[in-house]
């Protein structure tokens, strides 16, 4: 599945966590993969920020 479709939601999700602002991009990543179920091999490259 897409993790584009899980952006805004991972969005705000991660808000809620109390990490650090250069974190915050990485995390976010990582949450819209962990939903749409993608392997973080698959996601590490996607995007550029």
């Amino acid at each position: 599945m897409n993790t584009q479709n899980f952006l805004l939601e991972a969005i705000d999700v991660v808000l809620a966590w109390d990490i650090s602002d250069e974190a915050f991009a990485d995390a976010v990543v990582a949450q819209s993969g962990f939903m749409a179920r993608t392997s973080p091999d698959e996601i590490s490259g996607l995007y550029s920020y």
